[in-house]
């Protein structure tokens, strides 16, 4: 089964200060230092609000933000921003730590005391690592779970320029009238190799799996014919395709979520699977603000709250939509239930691709 299958995401407040008669200059200077004093005390007192609020996290010890993967990747640059968030609102002391080896970086995490001075935000790797058997590391055993945050965003689906069919429902009908024929670049295990898996299971197709961990290299296999599908950023989709070295027959995103949802306007062809008629075809992957096991509850449940401000907080938010995520904050009943049902989705899928090692 498996090797049927293998053949196969300031402004700056702006103060119009508008002179009216040269006569009223005095009054003008006066009102000026007024609301300057005003927003001065402002500022103060709401430091001072943000000082005294109970927020969870450690206020007078550094807080650990591990990023179970090397700096300039996505995880990286959305911890950065939750760590900016974090010093500028409530004033705490963070420190962001790269791992090279995510399973490192979750270990160091898992490992560490229940304090909330180690945290790490984590996407499905982990539960897929844990899943296939490649770790011990059990995600809901090892972990607390604070909150949900971003969605993932978009997994754009590409195809050769001259692909012998220009939408998704065409490459659906070529793939089941050549099963096994059609070469699907992607990782010999990650959340792409899952991807594919699903599209499988739902559609029914079967497609040779061909080893293309990189996003470079699932671009340049595209331009040059080498595989037939591949997934890539919608940032890279747009300007391969404008340059006439790929099309793109369709995007993959979480349940409900429509291309409308991009922070920019994208042609038809950009629309989910899901908008297109593929009920099924959608995967979840999400960012979980997580902690070591054994965390309490109390603490938990004002970091999570503590987030909602740092996650909403327009830098933040902006600098999260940036890097193609879409910007997002859950509370804890709706977070546990989104990862539930994410981890459920990924035991699915591995079973169906003959990886999975859980129950």
């Amino acid at each position: 089964m498996r090797k049927n299958l293998y053949r196969f995401l300031a402004a700056g407040v702006i103060l119009a200060a508008v002179a009216g008669m040269a006569g009223c200059s005095e009054k003008k200077d006066e009102t000026v230092s007024t609301a300057a004093a005003s927003e001065a005390e402002t500022q103060k007192n709401d430091s001072k609000a943000a000082a005294d609020t109970e927020i969870g996290f450690p206020k007078d010890e550094t807080i650990t933000l591990v990023v179970p993967g090397k700096a300039g990747g996505g995880s990286d640059l959305g911890i950065r921003y939750y760590s900016e968030g974090l010093n500028r609102l409530y004033g705490l002391k963070t420190t962001v730590t790269n791992y090279d080896s995510n399973t490192v970086g979750h270990q160091t995490v898992a490992n560490a005391k229940p304090d909330g001075t180690t945290l790490t935000v984590a996407t499905s790797a982990l539960n897929i690592q844990y899943i296939t058997g490649n770790t011990d590391i059990d995600p809901n055993k090892d972990f607390t779970l604070i909150a949900c945050l971003q969605d993932n965003g978009f997994l754009t689906l590409a195809v050769p320029a001259d692909a012998p069919y220009d939408d998704f429902a065409g490459f659906v009908e070529y793939a089941k009238e050549h099963p096994g024929e059609l070469n699907a670049g992607m990782p010999a295990s990650g959340s792409n190799t899952f991807l594919f898996g699903m599209l499988s299971k739902e559609l029914g197709i079967e497609l040779n799996s061909v080893e293309c961990a990189s996003e470079a290299d699932r671009l340049t296999n595209l331009a040059g014919g080498f595989i037939d599908v591949g997934v890539v950023g919608v940032g890279n989709a747009v300007e391969y395709e404008k340059a006439g070295k790929l099309k793109v027959i369709g995007t993959v995103a979480s349940d409900g979520i429509t291309i409308g949802d991009y922070p920019e306007e994208l042609p038809d062809n950009y629309k989910t699977l899901q908008e297109q008629g593929y009920e099924n075809c959608t995967m979840s992957i999400y960012h979980y603000l997580l902690g070591p096991a054994g965390m309490d509850e109390k603490m938990v449940a004002e970091m999570n709250e503590a987030m909602k401000a740092v996650a909403e907080d327009p830098t933040v938010k902006d600098g999260i939509a940036s890097i193609g995520c879409i910007p997002g904050w859950h509370d804890l009943e709706e977070s546990k239930e989104i990862h539930d049902k994410e981890y459920a989705q990924f035991v699915d899928i591995a079973k169906s691709l003959g990886v999975c090692e859980v129950e």
